[in-house]
């Protein structure tokens, strides 16, 4: 099978490739590039956007159709894992040790960013509403979305901010009441 990359861009598609093998969870296209570019360097940020394009125009990568494009979650195809069996060792072992060990450390951080969803906004009268969900992870859907009134900008912060720890216990609660 002959890959259609490039000489210029064929090793940064394989680290790209090989970073999404490794996380072993669809990720949103921000941050894949957060990954690849920001917090590790591996890649420069406008190579990285062009061959991660590149990719899914070639469908090396893919995503389920969704109407939310930043909630959108890429992986790879079976073109692209086929692909990256073959030319594995065209990247480096160092960066391939590099992207694995990263991947492992931070993986579940990654998947609770992505399903566990906070966010909130200034009403009218001066409180805060604050939407916390969790995201099924297959369809981008909302599973749980609850949202609640308060009083200060630092109450909602806060709230947002304990959300990706907090989601777990506190649906497991409300299911349970719910249902009992």
């Amino acid at each position: 099978m002959k890959l259609e990359f490039s000489n210029d861009d064929f090793q940064t598609k394989l680290m790209l490739l090989y970073m999404l093998e490794q996380i072993e969870i669809p990720l949103t296209e921000q941050f894949i590039l957060d990954i690849c570019t920001t917090r590790n360097d591996w890649i420069n940020y406008m190579e990285c956007v062009s061959v991660f394009h590149d990719l899914l125009r070639d469908g090396f990568i893919y995503t389920p159709d969704t109407e939310d494009n930043k909630r959108c979650r890429y992986t790879l195809t079976a073109k692209g894992r086929n692909g990256l069996s073959i030319y594995y060792e065209e990247v480096p072992e160092n960066i391939r040790q590099e992207i694995s060990e990263f991947c492992k450390t931070n993986r579940m951080y990654f998947k609770r960013l992505q399903e566990y969803v906070a966010d909130f906004h200034k009403n009218s009268d001066g409180t805060y509403m604050v939407t916390l969900r969790i995201i099924e992870t297959a369809c981008s859907e909302p599973m749980f979305e609850i949202k609640i009134n308060l009083q200060t900008r630092a109450d909602a912060v806060r709230a947002v901010e304990i959300w990706t720890t907090k989601a777990p216990s506190f649906y497991e609660f409300v299911y349970t009441n719910l249902l009992s």
